[in-house]
C-alpha cells in the first residue's frame, strides 16, 4: 500500500520490502490506516477510497539507520519511502524496530484522523489537515517542522483530541451508549415543537452508527426529522470553518403540505435515509447553504433539496450542545435545477429571501420557480 519499493543502489545497504505492521478501517469513513516498516524507516499512511477526494496522507514515524543530511530525492524519484534528514531527527542515528504486537490505532470521532500508539504512547499522529502547506503528521521521534513529519511536542492539543476519542468510541461498549443517552432528548425538542410523534422508524439498517426518522403528520403538514445524525461529528470540517465545534453535528428536516400518502411517507423517508450517509461515506461535509439531489415525487420539477435553516417560516428546534459541539438542524427544502445553479453561481441569499416571500408555498411540491 506504500511507496513502490525498488533495490537501492546504495553501496551501504539494500532497501528491504516492506512490511505492513498493522492495518485497520476508519469506523465512520471509507480510509483505511495503514503502517509500513522496512529496514530504514517506518511510515504511517491513511489512504481513502478509491475515487474519493481524500486521496493517500502519509507522515514519517521514525529512521530505523543513520539520518541522511540531505533530502533522499533519488530514492524519492524511485518511490521508495525516504528517511526524515538529521537536522530534524530527535535521534539522528536512528531507534529500534516497532513491534507490531505493540501498537494500536486511535481514530478520532470524525474517522478522518488517526493517531498511532506504541504500548498505548501515542508516537504519531495524522491530522484531518495533513497533507497541505508542508504539513504530513506528527511524530514523536520528530523535531521541528521536518518534510515528513513535524514534532509532536507535550503540549500538542491533538493529545487531548485523542484522549477523549478513544473515551468515545469506549462509550459505545457501555450498556448505555451515546446513542442511548442522546436519542430520547433529541425526541423530546421535537415533540415540544412539532408535537408528537406519530410514528419512529430506525434508518441505520441495522448497522452502526444507529440513526432513527421521527414523523409527525399533521392535518395541514407533515414533519420528517432525522434522529443520531449529531452523534458522529462530520469529517473535514475544521479545513473550512474556523471553529469546528460550531459546524461538524447536523441533523436533517423535512416539512411538506399535507396529506400525502403512505407510499409518499415511505419514498422521502427512504429517501432521506440515504442521504444520512453523505458527509461520511464522502469523506465530506453538509452545512447551510449547500444543496443536494432530491428524488422523483409527483413529477415534480424541484429535483434538488437546499440545506438551510434560513427560513422564517420554518420552526427552529433548539437541539442542546453534545461533546461541546452545537447541532445545526438543516431543512432540506425543495428547489429547481434553476434555482440551484443560481445558489452555485451566485450563493443563497437572494433564493432564500425570495422563498420568504412566497411564505407557505415552500412546503408545496406544485410551486413556482422563484427565479
Amino acid at each position: 500500500m506504500g511507496f513502490l519499493k525498488k533495490k537501492s543502489s546504495s553501496k551501504e545497504t539494500e532497501i528491504q520490502e516492506a512490511e505492513v505492521l498493522i492495518e485497520q478501517q476508519s469506523p465512520t469513513c471509507p480510509i483505511t490506516a495503514i503502517v509500513e516498516q522496512d529496514n530504514r524507516t517506518i511510515y504511517f499512511y491513511l489512504w481513502g477510497a478509491e475515487g474519493s477526494n481524500f486521496g493517500v496522507k502519509s507522515s514519517w514515524v521514525r529512521n530505523l539507520k543513520k539520518a541522511p543530511q540531505q533530502l533522499e530525492t533519488a530514492l524519492m524519484e524511485q518511490g521508495v519511502p525516504p528517511m526524515q534528514t538529521e537536522e530534524f531527527c530527535i535521534h539522528p542515528n536512528g531507534s529500534e524496530k516497532l513491534n507490531k504486537d505493540n501498537l494500536s490505532i486511535i481514530w478520532l470521532e470524525e474517522g478522518d484522523g488517526a493517531a498511532l500508539l506504541s504500548n498505548g504512547e501515542v508516537i504519531s499522529i495524522i491530522a484531518s489537515w495533513a497533507g497541505q502547506n508542508g504539513f504530513n503528521g506528527y511524530s514523536k521521534e520528530a523535531k521541528g517542522q521536518g518534510d515528513f513529519a513535524w514534532e509532536l511536542s507535550d503540549d500538542n492539543a491533538l493529545y487531548d483530541r485523542v484522549h477523549a476519542s478513544k473515551e468515545f468510541w469506549d462509550a459505545w461498549d457501555l450498556e448505555q451508549s451515546p446513542f442511548n443517552i442522546l436519542q430520547p432528548k433529541i425526541l423530546d425538542t421535537y415533540d415540544e415543537i412539532f408535537g408528537e410523534q406519530d410514528n419512529y422508524f430506525a434508518i441505520d439498517g441495522n448497522e452502526w452508527p444507529p440513526k432513527g426518522l421521527y414523523l409527525k403528520k399533521g392535518e395541514s403538514k407533515t414533519v420528517f426529522a432525522t434522529v443520531g445524525l449529531s452523534l458522529i461529528p462530520m469529517p473535514v470540517v475544521e479545513m473550512y470553518t474556523e471553529n469546528r465545534f460550531d459546524a461538524n453535528r447536523i441533523e436533517f428536516g423535512f416539512l411538506i403540505n399535507s396529506p400525502i400518502t403512505d407510499e409518499a411517507v415511505q419514498q422521502i423517508g427512504g429517501w432521506m435515509s440515504a442521504q444520512t450517509t453523505i458527509p461520511w461515506h464522502n469523506i465530506t461535509f453538509l452545512g447551510e447553504g449547500h444543496t443536494i439531489e432530491f428524488m422523483s415525487l409527483n413529477s415534480s420539477k424541484l429535483n434538488f433539496v437546499l440545506l438551510t435553516s434560513q427560513l422564517n417560516i420554518l420552526p427552529e428546534p433548539n437541539i442542546e450542545k453534545y461533546r461541546n459541539s452545537i447541532t445545526n438542524f438543516l431543512w432540506m427544502v425543495p428547489i429547481s435545477e434553476k434555482e440551484r445553479q443560481h445558489i452555485i453561481d451566485n450563493g443563497s441569499e437572494t433564493i432564500i429571501e425570495k422563498l420568504n416571500e412566497i411564505g407557505e408555498e415552500v412546503f408545496s411540491l406544485d410551486r413556482a420557480e422563484v427565479i
